[in-house]
């Protein structure tokens, strides 16, 4: 008995280590490009100083991630990714009870369009893919009195929470299979 539970034991041991063998890391899809410009973000006048946390943030997440090269001149890149903000919208989920017209909580969507093409502009892999993201904030610090200001510190202090996801979106809408 013991002689089959230990054949039985070294069967399966075999059998589970040849299958772990042919198993790849990743996605295993090669791609058209090897290096990437990422060109600063266009941003519209509602959130003019999203631009460069955004840029900044989408490079270092495409540099973390390493299945691309990340370049500094488009002459140097096999493709250009071009993001374009289209809104930051705000929506109140609750008001302050002392004053129902300022915000306490806010949900924040920040939308944006991304193309990667060849810097010659002769391929496209595509155009204006929809990216969005969406946060909540608190405007205050549990104080009664709440100033507006308040609130538009708040957005700022948020966006780099939202850099993150966004650039995140961004990677894998580049890099991962389509």
């Amino acid at each position: 008995m013991a002689r089959l539970l230990s054949a039985l034991f070294a069967g399966c041991l075999l059998l589970f280590t040849s299958a772990c063998s042919h198993y790849r890391l990743g996605t295993g899809v090669e791609r058209d490009f090897q290096s990437i410009f990422i060109a600063p973000v266009q941003t519209n006048a509602a959130y003019p100083q999203a631009a460069a946390v955004l840029t900044t943030q989408i490079r270092e997440t495409f540099i973390r991630d390493g299945r691309v090269r990340v370049v500094n001149t488009p002459d140097e890149a096999d493709a250009v990714l071009s993001v374009k903000l289209s809104s930051l919208q705000r929506a109140k989920l609750t008001s302050l009870t002392s004053d129902s017209g300022l915000a306490r909580k806010m949900g924040l969507t920040l939308s944006a369009t991304t193309t990667l093409q060849d810097p010659a502009g002769k391929k496209t892999w595509f155009t204006n893919r929809a990216v969005a993201v969406e946060r909540q904030l608190f405007t205050d610090n549990g104080s009664a009195d709440l100033q507006p200001i308040q609130q538009l510190q708040a957005e700022y202090a948020l966006l780099p929470q939202l850099a993150q996801p966004f650039a995140q979106e961004i990677l894998g809408s580049v890099l991962d299979t389509w």
